[in-house]
This record gives structure tokens, C-alpha cells and sequence, in this order.
């Protein structure tokens, strides 16, 4: 009976010892996730961080295109300015050669497709069906 005893008392022992060694080690393990993901984050704000000067560099660079083009290409309109929406048809006069963007890839407009071209009305840009003489696309302050 005292055997029993003993025995029983020593299993008890034992098992409190047993489930704080596996506590700690979950505690380190738990320690080392937990840094783990602080770097996840610092890496993550660095990246932000660079995503936002790369952001900022590429306005940069698409604003002194569009300065260096208005300087190549000087713009006198023979007319008043009309603020022209999609749909809207339009006189052959204001697409004729003299107003045609050729390089609107620069821009990163869409490539004009059967029968159309980029002019410029004053700031903006028109995207017209030279059949039709209605304008397809608008890209408002597109000159600024």
C-alpha cells in the first residue's frame, strides 16, 4: 500500500515539472514568433517607404515630360477654349495635322486605334474619331 502511495505521489510530481518545461519552451517559441513578425513589419514599412519615394519620383519625372513637351511644342489656339466631354462632336478644324500628338505613348495614353487621333485642345487632350468628329476620350489638364 505504501508503494501505491509513493508512486502516485511521485506521478504527481512529476507531471507539474513536465508542463512547465514544455510552458517555457512554448513561451520562447512564442518570443521568437512574435520577433519574427516585428521584423515582417519593419520590413514591410521599409518597402512602403520605398514604394512611396518611387511613387513620388515617378510624378516627378511624368511632371518634366510633360514641362519639357509644352516647351518643344509651343500651343496657339485659333480658338476660344471649350471644355468637350465623351461623345461630344467636334469641327475637323480643331483635329486638323497642326493639333495631332504623335507621341502620346510618352503620356501613356491608350494607342489610337482605326480612325482616331490624340489632339490637344488647350490643356487637354482629345482621343477623336477623325470619321465621325466625336470625341472618344478625354484627359482633362493633361498640358499642366
Amino acid at each position: 500500500m505504501k508503494k501505491l502511495i509513493f508512486a502516485s505521489l511521485a506521478a504527481l510530481a512529476l507531471i507539474p515539472s513536465t508542463a512547465m518545461a514544455q510552458s517555457a519552451s512554448d513561451v520562447r517559441r512564442e518570443r521568437q514568433d512574435v520577433r519574427e513578425e516585428q521584423r515582417d513589419v519593419r520590413d514591410a514599412r521599409r518597402d512602403l517607404r520605398q514604394e512611396q519615394r518611387e511613387l513620388r519620383d515617378a510624378r516627378w519625372d511624368y511632371n518634366r515630360e510633360v514641362r519639357d513637351y509644352n516647351r518643344a511644342h509651343p500651343w496657339k489656339a485659333d480658338f476660344r477654349y471649350k471644355r468637350y466631354t465623351t461623345g461630344a462632336r467636334i469641327q475637323p478644324a480643331y483635329y486638323g495635322h497642326r493639333y495631332v500628338i504623335v507621341d502620346y505613348g510618352r503620356f501613356r495614353w491608350a494607342r489610337p486605334g482605326v480612325n482616331e487621333r490624340w489632339v490637344r485642345h488647350y490643356d487637354d487632350a482629345l482621343l477623336v474619331n477623325i470619321r465621325t468628329g466625336r470625341v472618344v476620350k478625354v484627359v482633362y489638364h493633361a498640358f499642366r
